[in-house]
């Protein structure tokens, strides 16, 4: 077992996103020489448009150490330090699947679901870490 476990995803895909980026120029190049008012008007929002959606795609994912897990949920990262986790609930009712870490105090922090490894992973590594796991059927 190695002291660190990540798990870092992004949502959609690079490949066909800047593929239209460069469709999106070519057609902007195109239609500037049958009209520019035309291109200026729609075509530079759409690529400015294109072009911040491909640098503003979030990471979801979850990092654990020794002392925190980190979950990294788009816009929303929380840090929870290891010591004031309860024990990992999994609940799986047919094809809706939950999962939430318990605190001591007794809250649950729900994990979103897109920040996730495959369950069995993260309960093998929770147990790594002497967090107890609760499945519910």
């Amino acid at each position: 077992m190695t002291d660190t476990f990540e798990y870092a995803t992004r949502p959609g895909s690079t490949g066909l996103s800047i593929l239209s980026f460069a469709g999106l120029s070519a057609l902007t190049v195109f239609l500037w020489q049958i009209s520019p008012g035309y291109v200026l008007l729609l075509m530079v929002p759409a690529l400015l448009m294109c072009l911040w959606q491909i640098t503003r795609v979030p990471t979801y994912g979850i990092r654990m150490t020794g002392s925190t897990w980190n979950i990294m949920g788009g816009q929303d990262d929380l840090a929870i330090p290891t010591a004031q986790i309860a024990y990992l609930r999994v609940v799986e009712r047919g094809a809706n699947r939950r999962i939430g870490l318990m605190l001591e105090d007794g809250t649950e922090v729900v994990l979103p679901l897109e920040c996730l490894p495959d369950p069995y992973d993260l309960i093998r590594e929770a147990t790594n870490r002497g967090i107890p796991v609760r499945q519910q059927a």
